[in-house]
């Protein structure tokens, strides 16, 4: 989620909201520095490491010199961070005044180097910052990563509207022989650096870019603390006679809510019993009473909610936008919320039969179960679509209900209980099926890297180094995987609730860095995390990317049973491994384009792709044991519980990618906008057969909103192009995937955002007449049917 990670703030100079990517380059031969060989079998250790076992814990954790977060020693102590925060704006300062007063051309003629090394040094705080503040356990951690995270911040707004950066900029584009002379991803970024100022308002007069700025950092405090409170706004239901009221549910599951006295039952919202009751109470009473409470909304959260959208629709209109997704979708992919619309109603359209087909069979069962009588067919309610869809689909069974995010569904730590497939799928064996499918794809492994004392947040975090069969070691990846136990017991400790991606560092090259007076943090946060290439005859020197994945998956008991994944958490981890490695197989010369650094509406592309090797039995045959017994797991198990998707849950969330629209489009500004109105309207419109749900907001959930504002339809737009894509390359050709990942390597990871993605798509050969001109019409077959 690249998360939401997603790094609530805006980019700093057309920096894209969460980071995923690769770049250009032919690299002939690699001479790694760094990379340490712990002498472990690496397939079978990578699952061993990953549970949590013997090798994991007494071999690789806790090795070597004491060091501070990610191996930055200034990181060592939370006093660090704002160390790191004032030590990186002053680098900052310093690279910006060699960029604003440069006039010799050999001088201007680095405007974009400097430009982009000054991105680097602010990110590699700001992007730990933000990693920190939201998966570290110790408070005194989080405090300082949040008063480190504020204060560059800030100062990156301040950056997208400073005319002395923007002026030096200009100079390059001004002045032919050194625009002539920059090289085709050089070019890139300088045009991507020069919009990103004017879209921050450069051009305005000086009052109103400080405005811009004040409302850039409003939109930020909102966001995050929208997400922080994207939850039910009721904590629990409260059941009397629960084993009368609660039929259905198990005898244990129902002890589990009712304590000592077993006179009331407590159903948390958001929980897996909450879950449980939706889909297994045979009360519909019950079931409203703990469906209204998990959607609800406090008028707090729905004006915070409100007050973004506003804000972010004044911003849009200080820079003659008529609305905010009209500002933000001009770069995408989409390129404008006209084309978001009709691609998304085109949709809904050709979708709305398979949505009255399934809501016809609910029906009838409802019929049946509450013996009605009437000449018209019963009303199915949204508390009654969990309950008679585990009758007629395995999915509805199995998928969380409720869930708003299509990136990264967050089953609950407790869903592989439910699973009869975790038995299969260890956290580990997961881990070497991954390895094994990225070699085939693209020549890489997954190596278990020693840690040092300090260097990760939380002792369950493992450290994998990425190592190409030819090119070596290419990247970092630490692994976050399980969720938090809270000393003592009781509910799971703090952690970042959504599965998600966070960047750390990205690939850069540094040996062309001006190495006189460097200080700050570019000094302070610099880990030996270096990489020797030779290119043609010129040897290169990379700083290599590190990113962080972040899950709550069921932990491992001991040395008894390991952690278990259902098959939903499966493509989960699949799904993020997919932004990681979009990261990890980046060849870019800058930060700025480097990894997820593309369109929002690519970025999960690549991401989404996994998902399908999550569910080729061929895959998935490489690594399914039982964690007992050893057998392999049986294609007829895997057939049955196999999620079929549900047309409602698709409709779901194509009205959600519409609310999304809606949300940001210039109603927003109406003085009569209500966000709990607008959505009722909109799930009147588009039908389907279930009615509004009067006392909910479930919008105050919808995180989304700040992460991917006015990009929620990205989802969709990569489905259609992912589908392509397997079709083309993948699908029928098991066992020989080499070129084709060889191709989407090549085609759509490597270039970061140094390319037009429209590029790769029409190389790859997935792109047809008239999408790329804007006749972007969706098709049923764009769903998978």
């Amino acid at each position: 989620m690249l998360p939401e990670n997603v790094n609530a703030i805006l980019a700093l100079l057309a920096r894209r909201l969460d980071p995923i990517g690769l770049g250009s380059g032919s690299f002939e031969a690699a001479l790694t520095v760094d990379e340490r060989t712990v002498g472990l079998n690496v397939r079978r250790d990578v699952g061993e490491v990953v549970d949590g076992g013997k090798v994991g814990t007494a071999t690789l954790r806790n090795v070597g010199p004491a060091t501070g977060l990610f191996g930055y020693t200034a990181l060592s102590s939370p006093a660090g961070f704002v160390k790191a925060a004032h030590a990186a704006a002053s680098e900052v300062a310093r690279l910006a005044d060699l960029v604003c007063t440069a006039r010799d051309p050999a001088d201007v003629r680095r405007t974009v180097k400097r430009l982009d090394r000054l991105s680097d040094v602010l990110c590699s705080v700001v992007d730990a910052a933000e990693l920190v503040r939201n998966v570290h356990p110790d408070p005194k951690h989080v405090d300082a990563a949040n008063e480190a995270h504020s204060i560059l911040s800030s100062l990156l707004n301040q950056l997208n509207t400073h005319q002395g950066l923007y002026a030096a900029l200009v100079r390059v584009f001004e002045t032919p022989s050194i625009l002539s002379s920059l090289s085709t991803e050089e070019l890139r970024v300088a045009q991507l650096l020069k919009a990103d100022f004017e879209k921050s308002g450069i051009h305005l007069p000086d009052a109103s870019r400080r405005r811009f700025v004040e409302l850039s950092d409003r939109i930020l405090n909102l966001g995050h603390r929208m997400v922080l409170s994207a939850h039910p706004s009721v904590d629990s239901v409260t059941i009397d006679d629960p084993h009368t009221k609660l039929q259905g549910l198990s005898r244990p599951l129902i002890e589990s809510m009712t304590g000592r006295t077993g006179r009331r039952a407590v159903v948390r919202t958001g929980s897996s019993s909450a879950f449980a009751v939706l889909r297994m109470a045979r009360d519909e009473a019950v079931r409203k009473s703990v469906y209204v409470a998990n959607n609800s909304g406090s008028e707090e959260q729905i004006g915070r909610l409100e007050e973004m959208l506003v804000v972010r629709g004044q911003l849009a209109q200080m820079l003659g936008k008529e609305s905010f997704a009209e500002l933000s979708l001009g770069d995408k992919m989409v390129e404008s919320p006209e084309n978001v619309m009709a691609f998304l109603e085109s949709l809904a359209e050709a979708h709305q039969p398979k949505v009255l087909e399934e809501i016809s069979r609910l029906q009838e069962l409802k019929r049946i179960h509450t013996n009605h009588k009437g000449p018209a067919p019963p009303v199915i309610n949204a508390w009654d679509r969990y309950y008679y869809g585990q009758f007629i689909s395995p999915g509805a069974a199995i998928a969380p209900p409720g869930s708003t995010d299509p990136f990264h569904s967050t089953p609950s730590p407790a869903s592989a209980t439910r699973d009869s497939l975790a038995s299969y799928f260890t956290t580990g064996a997961t881990f070497e099926g991954l390895s094994t499918l990225f070699s085939s794809l693209y020549g890489v492994t997954f190596r278990p890297a020693q840690v040092a004392p300090g260097e990760t947040w939380h002792e369950d975090v493992r450290k994998l180094e990425v190592v190409h069969e030819t090119e070596g070691l290419l990247g970092i990846i630490y692994c976050d995987l399980f969720i938090r136990e809270r000393d003592g017991g009781g509910p799971p400790a703090r952690k970042y609730e959504c599965p998600a991606h966070f960047t750390v560092g990205c690939l850069r090259r540094i040996d062309d860095d001006e190495v006189e007076n460097r200080q700050g943090a570019d000094e302070l946060l610099r880990a030996s995390r270096f990489k020797q290439v030779k290119v043609g005859n010129e040897v290169r020197t990379y700083q290599l990317p590190v990113v962080v994945l972040v899950t709550s998956f069921m932990r491992p008991e001991g040395e008894t049973r390991p952690g278990l994944l259902s098959l939903s958490e499966v493509e989960t981890l699949f799904h993020e491994m997919g932004h990681a490695m979009h990261s990890v197989l980046a060849r870019t010369n800058f930060q700025h384009i480097a990894g997820t650094r593309v369109p929002m509406d690519f970025v999960e592309v690549p991401s989404t792709l996994m998902e399908y090797f999550a569910r080729s039995p061929a895959v998935l045959s490489t690594f399914a044991r039982h964690y007992q017994t050893g057998d392999p797991l049986p294609p007829a198990l895997l057939a049955a519980r196999r999620p079929q998707y549900s047309p409602l849950e698709t409709h779901n969330q194509l009205q959600m990618a519409l609310l999304d629209q809606q949300y940001h489009s210039r109603i927003a500004l109406s003085p009569t906008f209500s966000s709990t109105q607008t959505l009722r309207d909109l799930h009147t419109r588009m039908g389907g057969g279930i009615p509004f749900a009067e006392g909910t907001a479930w919008q105050v959930q919808f995180s989304h909103l700040f992460s991917y504002g006015a990009s929620y339809y990205s989802y969709f737009w990569s489905r259609r192009w992912v589908l392509r894509i397997w079709r083309e390359l993948f699908e029928g050709r098991e066992g020989n995937w080499r070129e084709g990942g060889e191709k989407v390597r090549e085609e759509l990871l490597a270039h970061g955002g140094g390319r037009d993605p429209w590029v790769g798509l029409e190389r790859v050969g997935v792109v047809r007449e008239g999408e790329r001109e804007g006749r972007v019409k969706g098709r049923l077959e764009d769903l998978g049917y």
